[in-house]
């Protein structure tokens, strides 16, 4: 009777034994929060089910087109971090880690609809980092 316990034990360890967890998989995420400007969705906040210090956050423009889509870990931006034009075209991936930016590939089609007001003026929008 020992052993069999012993075996149904041994057994059950065994079958609890996962692959890792992919932090960056969004089907591991819950909406927790949606806001809206006017009406209008602006952002959704998801949060990681096995660790809620990893949250995934997704701004949208206006016309319901996502805007940017990125995760972060602790509130620093961590992972994958990508932008749209309005259109819904992928503008830019940046890659982040603990907050700092590791990788960026820009998607040379500029859109150049998009404008930033900037000294009183109207300027292209050419990538984030033209925003700061």
């Amino acid at each position: 009777m020992g052993h069999i316990i012993l075996l149904l034990v041994s057994l059950t360890f065994i079958g609890c034994q996962s692959k890792p967890l992919n932090v960056y998989d969004e089907t591991n995420y819950t909406l927790i929060q949606t806001d809206t400007f006017q009406g209008i969705l602006d952002r959704r906040i998801f949060v990681y089910k096995y660790d809620t210090s990893r949250k995934m956050q997704i701004n949208y423009w206006d016309n319901g087109n996502i805007l940017a889509k990125g995760f972060s870990h602790k509130q620093k931006l961590d992972g994958r971090f990508e932008m749209y034009y309005i259109t819904g075209k992928l503008m830019q991936v940046d890659s982040f880690f603990d907050g700092n930016k590791i990788s960026s590939i820009k998607n040379h089609n500029t859109d150049t609809s998009i404008k930033i007001f900037r000294n009183g003026k109207l300027e292209p929008f050419t990538s984030i980092d033209s925003v700061q």
